[in-house]
């Protein structure tokens, strides 16, 4: 199989470490790092799909980026149900979130102007792991 990656999936050209799409194949999330932390990203699946939708300058190819990590995030792992998403990074941690029923998005803390589509929000941490955290099952 062959891969190409869009040239707009990107975290400001620093490392992408994990991917993973979500069950409903809509969206898919990546994790790696920011510019400051670690950093997950939301994006659309329908632009990677058609062609003619990347082209189309309404569509939004991101939907929401989270630097909640405090280092470089290592996997992010989508629920089989697809309602939670998961990451974990070198900072010990995993983070679950769940999209925010509040309507539209809001600028990224310390982004630069990065606007959200969607709002995401964490909803639990597991912490205290004794080393970075490389994989969630």
């Amino acid at each position: 199989m062959k891969v190409l990656k869009p040239h707009w999936v990107s975290h400001n050209d620093l490392p992408i470490y994990s991917i993973d799409i979500h069950p409903d194949g809509t969206r898919f999330a990546t994790g790696g790092q920011g510019e400051d932390s670690g950093r997950v990203v939301i994006w659309n699946m329908a632009p990677v799909a058609d062609e003619a939708v990347e082209m189309d300058e309404k569509v939004p190819k991101m939907l929401c980026q989270l630097d909640n990590h405090l280092a470089c995030v290592n996997c992010v792992r989508w629920s089989y149900s697809g309602k939670f998403l998961a990451s974990g990074g070198d900072d010990k941690m995993v983070m679950v979130w769940v999209i925010s029923k509040c309507p539209g998005g809001g600028t990224v803390f310390g982004s630069k102007g990065v606007v959200n589509v969607e709002s995401w929000r964490c909803v639990s941490t597991l912490k205290r792991h004794d080393g970075d955290v490389l994989d969630i099952a």
